[in-house]
C-alpha cells in the first residue's frame, strides 16, 4: 500500500520499539512511512526509532497517547499525504502480510473507513497464557460477529487501519482512558464508513507478565470502558451501538457478580455446584482450542492458575463500575507496565 503511513505513540518503550519498526519494514513499509511520537520518553526510544530511519517527533513533555497521535498527525501532516493510516502500539509486531490483508478489505470494500486485525500475544508465563485464551475466545465469538452486525464497540489501537478521510473527523483528546474505543464509538456515530474486522490480519502484542501489571492494565480497560459509556451516553441510547454495549457490560456485571458469589449460591442452593464442573469444561474446551489452532500448549499446560486471573477480572470489573458510576472519580493518565525483552 504506497498510500498508507504507520504512526506510533511510544513512553519510554525502548525494550520494545525496535521490534515492532522492524516487524514493520519486514511488512514492507518503506521506513520513511513510519511515524513515531516519542512522548517525553526518558530512555532511547526515539533515539532507536531514528537510528531505524523512522520519522520521530520528540515531546519533552508527556502530553498522553490521544493528544500525541493528534500532534503527530498534525506535525507530519499525514491526513493530507496519505490515504490510509495505521495505528500500531510500541510493543506490537505485525505479521509480515498485515498490511496486505488489510488492503484486501479496503479494496473490496469501498464503503470501508475502518479495518482492524486480530490480535494475538507473546508467550512469556501463566498470565500470558490465560491471555491467549481470553484473546482468542473473544474475537472468535464477538469481532466478527460485531464486524458483520455493524456494532463494533472497539478497534484495537494497535491493529487499526484508517482511511485518512475519516481519521480526519475523529476527536483526539484524553478525557477517557481507552483512547481507542472512544474513537471507535466516534467512527460510528459520525457514520465515516463501515468497521470490518479482517481475522488474517494478525498482530503479536506483549501482554503484562506481572499480576501487578495485569490489573494495572485490566482496570485501564475495564475503567475506560465505563468512562466511554459515560462519555457517549450509551446507557441510554437507543442506537444498535448503545444496546450491543450495554449487552456486553450488563454480560460483565452478571457474569462477576455470579462467578465471584458462587460459594453463597452454592449454600443457597446446593445444585448450584453443578455450576463448577460446567464452567471447567467450557473454559478446558477453549483453552484446549487455543492450543491447537494457535500453537499454544501453554494454553493448557498453565489452565489451572486460569482461575487466579478470573477472580481477579471480575473483581476489577466490579470495582471499575463502581469508581465510574457510583463515586464518579475522574481516571487519566498514561497507565503503562513494564516492558520486558522477548525471546520470540
Amino acid at each position: 500500500m504506497n498510500r498508507l503511513c504507520v504512526l506510533i505513540p511510544a513512553r519510554n518503550e525502548e525494550l520494545c520499539i525496535g521490534g515492532t519498526i522492524r516487524s514493520i519494514l519486514a511488512a514492507r513499509v518503506q521506513p520513511s512511512n513510519i511515524y513515531v511520537i516519542d512522548d517525553g520518553s526518558t530512555d532511547r526510544t526515539g533515539e532507536i526509532a531514528r537510528s531505524l530511519g523512522a520519522n520521530v517527533l520528540r515531546n519533552e513533555k508527556n502530553v498522553g497517547k490521544a493528544r500525541g497521535i493528534r500532534m503527530a498527525t498534525t506535525h507530519f501532516g499525514l491526513e493530507s499525504h496519505y490515504e490510509f493510516l495505521a495505528l500500531m502500539d510500541a510493543d506490537t509486531r505485525v505479521a509480515a502480510d498485515y498490511f496486505e490483508r488489510i488492503e484486501e478489505k479496503f479494496r473490496n470494500h469501498p464503503d470501508v473507513g475502518l479495518v482492524f486485525g486480530r490480535v494475538k500475544n507473546l508467550p512469556h508465563n501463566w498470565i500470558t497464557a490465560y491471555r491467549c485464551i481470553m484473546y482468542s475466545f473473544g474475537q472468535f465469538v464477538y469481532k466478527d460477529a460485531q464486524s458483520k452486525m455493524r456494532v463494533v464497540t472497539v478497534a484495537p489501537g494497535c491493529s487499526s487501519v484508517y482511511r485518512t478521510k475519516a481519521f480526519a473527523q475523529l476527536d483526539w483528546n484524553n478525557d477517557t482512558i481507552v483512547e481507542d474505543m472512544d474513537v471507535t464509538i466516534q467512527f460510528n456515530r459520525k457514520k465515516l464508513g463501515r468497521a470490518l474486522y479482517q481475522s488474517k490480519a494478525v498482530v503479536y502484542t506483549q501482554d503484562p507478565r506481572t499480576l501487578r501489571d495485569y490489573v494495572k492494565q485490566i482496570y485501564r480497560w475495564h475503567t475506560g470502558c465505563w468512562q466511554v459509556g459515560k462519555k457517549h451516553r450509551m446507557l441510554r441510547g437507543m442506537a444498535r451501538l448503545d444496546w450491543e454495549y450495554k449487552l456486553l457490560m450488563g454480560e460483565g456485571i452478571a457474569f462477576s457478580l455470579l462467578f465471584l458469589l458462587l460459594p453463597l449460591w452454592i449454600w443457597l442452593w446446593r445444585g448450584a455446584v453443578y455450576a463448577i464442573p460446567m464452567d471447567i469444561a467450557v473454559f478446558g474446551t477453549a483453552a484446549a482450542v487455543c492450543a491447537v489452532t494457535d500453537r499454544r500448549p501453554d494454553a493448557i499446560l498453565y489452565l489451572p492458575f486460569a482461575v487466579v486471573l478470573r477472580v481477579t477480572d471480575c473483581a476489577v470489573f466490579l470495582y471499575s463500575f463502581c469508581e465510574t458510576f457510583l463515586f464518579d472519580r475522574k481516571i487519566h493518565g498514561w497507565f503503562g507496565v513494564k516492558r520486558y525483552q522477548e525471546n520470540a
